[in-house]
């Protein structure tokens, strides 16, 4: 295996969504009343546990209690995460987030796709959505795999992102061209899960500046879609 591929991968995060069944209707305040679902980045104290959110919408909300998970394991660092939560004034009329469940979603880093040669994979997936975050330190893909178990193990894609060119027109604007690096790695199609992509911008070969434009071409079931993020 070339050592850029090894560099490269990552084991796919699937992102566990939150699952609630409606009773009929009651009045008060209900575990889920005032739940919300963002996008955000999670921070870790100097005893690895989370402490704090910052959301897409840039607010930033510390938690009703620190909490501790398998994938953060790290003191004093960031991770990104689909978090749900409830959102509860405190007694001196701030704000908290009490959390209910939290996701790591996958931060690629980006490598030259030349430096791949012949071992570049782009297995399909499904594409879902894209945008890009009201912050604007992110770029994002919502995608769906299909997936398996093997010998009633569930198996691991290898997902990243390769840089394939940066090309400048005639007024000096920019397009970073990317494409969504994915290894079926041998795991059975047999239903399709949810996957979720963030692009910290910080990871681009280029500081975009105005004018400037990043294109994301993802390999689906339907053939390529490229989706293009303006600046």
């Amino acid at each position: 295996m070339p050592a850029m591929k090894k560099i490269l991968i990552f084991t796919m995060l699937l992102v566990a969504m939150v699952s609630c069944t409606n009773e009929p209707y009651d009045t008060g305040d209900g575990t889920y009343s005032n739940m919300r679902v963002d996008f955000a980045e999670a921070y870790t104290n100097s005893s690895a546990y989370i402490t704090s959110i910052y959301t897409d919408d840039g607010e930033t909300l510390p938690l009703s209690s620190a909490v501790t998970t398998s994938w953060a394991e790290t003191a004093d660092s960031t991770y990104r995460v689909l978090v749900y939560y409830n959102k509860v004034e405190t007694s001196s009329g701030t704000y908290q987030a009490e959390p209910l469940s939290m996701s790591m979603i996958s931060t690629p880093n980006i490598y030259d796709t030349a430096m791949f040669g012949d071992s570049a994979m782009t297995d399909p997936v499904n594409f879902v959505s894209s945008w890009k975050s009201k912050n604007g330190k992110y770029l994002n893909l919502e995608l769906s795999v299909l997936t398996g178990t093997v010998n009633g193990s569930t198996g691991q894609h290898v997902i990243g992102m390769m840089c394939d060119s940066v090309t400048e027109d005639a007024e000096g604007h920019r397009t970073v061209a990317l494409t969504f690096y994915h290894d079926q790695n041998g795991v059975p199609e047999y239903y399709s899960t949810d996957l979720y992509v963030s692009i910290p911008i910080t990871f681009l070969p280029i500081t975009p500046a105005e004018g400037d434009t990043v294109k994301v071409t993802v390999n689906t079931y339907d053939g390529e879609n490229t989706r293009t993020f303006s600046f």
